[in-house]
């Protein structure tokens, strides 16, 4: 096998895995456009950061392997969906909402442009903070359904 041959099916291989990230990215947008109110929330929140994980894995490798991201026009203008955004009644510590919104900020400024590493450290900051507020949110979860169930202990006695 030549070295050419090689590179082509490196890349190749590199392509299979952006598409498989590109889907499982798209698979936890479709899971937060589609929500019911605060159902499985928290399992939300880890989806995307599994996602976004999964992103930048493929897109360091792309980046090793000489690929660029293609530009996507409009990207600094584009917004999370609704449960996702400022305003919302988004459950979790402020300061992780802060940091999430400005890893999307760096996203959206990111996929504007041609570098798959700033695509692949953007998606990494995305992974980072989701995953943080997912178990954020399932630890104020618990406690809820503890309250909840000692106050339904109360009333029974």
């Amino acid at each position: 096998m030549s070295f050419g041959e090689e590179l082509d099916r490196e890349r190749e291989l590199v392509m299979r895995l952006v598409r498989h990230a590109s889907a499982s990215w798209a698979e936890a947008m479709r899971g937060h456009k589609m929500a019911p109110p605060d159902a499985g929330f928290a399992q939300r929140l880890r989806n995307l950061s599994e996602a976004a994980a999964t992103e930048q894995v493929a897109w360091e490798k792309a980046h090793a392997a000489g690929l660029q991201w293609r530009p996507v026009a409009g990207s600094e203008r584009a917004a999370p969906p609704h449960e996702l955004r400022p305003g919302t009644g988004r459950r979790g510590p402020e300061e992780l909402w802060l940091r999430f919104d400005a890893a999307v900020g760096e996203l959206n400024r990111a996929i504007g442009g041609t570098s798959a590493q700033a695509v692949a450290g953007a998606f990494g900051a995305v992974a980072e903070t989701a995953g943080d507020l997912a178990h954020a949110v399932s630890v104020e979860d618990e406690l809820a359904r503890e309250a909840l169930a000692r106050a339904r202990n109360r009333n029974v006695a």
